[in-house]
């Protein structure tokens, strides 16, 4: 990279450093995912570890498990919630960027696909959050990491990777894909290594697809109660405004109404430019292409849009996007482009990233809202229950959600 760039790269990551920082101080922001979580931990930690265990839950458990372990050291609150999801996003892109490398990216793809995923407004908007998503990054951009290195022992560290994040995100399936795609090659010609690896790669599916059971229920009875035809209809609409909102960097929610149809459209051109994308790394990294071919199997049949499902992923995402885009370009104007232009790209980045550090500072006033937080956070539900916070129960509370603001809200605990 040119020194300008490099020098401009730099600052653009330090200052989103600085600023994700700030948001340790905010108060403790619940959605209904990150109650349902959060409050099962608190079970665990009120009533012993085998409430965990036997309640009923939607998601897998292991992010329950981790705040369990947390609460019950004593250190739980918005802040250190805030500061481990801090940590493991940043070992998540850290080792992320080093997978690229080692899978033969160019050093300018692999910083650039992880800036964007820093400034992702997905990243911004749920770094505050109760949610598994950055300890899921964590634990699967480690195990990609281990399944680059060459030594044997690494085998120590992936297997356990692997199984924490199944018992973490149900898409952690998708970590098999590459793990399978690594072990042919060497494994093919040796059958015995071959049935190893196979048996393992099934053990560790069945654990994921237990842990995730909820999903697939809830996936069959969709497609039961609407049909094929709209089971198939609300998936396309749904992972089109995913893929918009991922390139646009803004939610469809802060768009105006018109503006719903320009989202969808560029989600289908990316869609289209993923899966070329796939087809073309395949040839060139096949590990790379698998696991993006896994995390489509399995986001796609999910009826649900929200760009956060990708995050995890998202510098291979980008990367992939950026190679079938490149592939579509060059069939399209023979051999007057070989790719996106380099130009173009650098525009789109700093739009992206423009559009990143709005969502960065919106964040940040929400933080430092002081006692208009109520008022100003997400679609208000919550409302009535952060106001109600340290005094007597109100009417029309979140009462899980009360109960968890009144026991680790550390802005709560001040007052009391």
């Amino acid at each position: 990279m040119h020194s300008l760039l490099r020098r401009s790269v730099s600052a653009v990551f330090v200052l989103a450093v600085l600023l994700y920082v700030l948001q340790v101080f905010t108060p403790l922001r619940l959605t209904t995912d990150g109650v349902a979580y959060l409050s099962l931990a608190d079970l665990a930690a009120t009533q012993g570890f085998p409430a965990l265990a036997h309640t009923e839950f939607q998601f897998p458990k292991g992010y329950p498990a981790f705040v369990f372990v947390l609460m019950k050291v004593g250190i739980f609150s918005s802040a250190s919630m805030v500061l481990v999801n801090l940590i493991c996003f940043a070992v998540g892109v850290a080792l992320s960027f080093r997978t690229l490398l080692a899978l033969g990216f160019e050093r300018f793809q692999a910083v650039m696909a992880c800036v964007l995923t820093v400034l992702s407004f997905a990243a911004v908007k749920h770094i505050t959050q109760g949610m598994s998503d950055f300890l899921f990054f964590a634990l699967a951009a480690t195990a990609c990491w281990f399944m680059t290195l060459q030594s044997r022992l690494k085998w120590l560290a992936i297997l356990p990777c692997v199984a924490c994040a199944l018992e973490v995100r149900f898409i952690g399936l998708a970590l098999l894909f590459p793990l399978a795609a690594m072990t042919w090659s060497s494994a093919k010609k040796r059958p015995v290594a071959l049935a190893r690896t196979g048996l393992v790669v099934a053990g560790l599916m069945i654990a994921g697809v237990w842990a995730g059971r909820h999903y697939v229920l809830k996936n069959f009875q969709i497609l039961r109660l609407g049909g094929l035809a709209q089971f198939l209809g609300r998936n396309v609409i749904a992972h089109f405004q995913d893929f918009g909102e991922m390139m646009l960097n803004v939610p469809a929610s802060k768009l105006p109404v018109w503006a719903y149809g320009v989202t969808l459209l560029v989600g289908i051109i990316a869609i289209v430019c993923f899966w070329t994308g796939i087809v073309v790394l395949w040839r060139r990294s096949p590990w790379c292409a698998a696991y993006m071919a896994g995390y489509c199997c399995l986001i796609l049949p999910w009826p649900y849009t929200d760009p956060r499902f990708w995050l995890p992923a998202m510098p291979f995402v980008l990367l992939t996007l950026y190679a079938g885009a490149s592939a579509v370009l060059k069939a399209s104007f023979k051999t007057a482009l070989e790719g996106v232009p380099k130009l173009a790209v650098v525009a789109y980045c700093i739009l992206f990233c423009g559009l990143g550090f709005a969502a960065l500072g919106y964040s940040t006033w929400l933080t430092f809202s002081g006692p208009k937080f109520p008022d100003r956070y997400g679609d208000r539900l919550l409302r009535t229950t952060y106001l109600t916070g340290c005094s007597a129960p109100g009417a029309d509370v979140n009462l899980p959600a009360l109960n968890l603001l009144r026991r680790y809200e550390w802005h709560c605990r001040d007052r009391q």
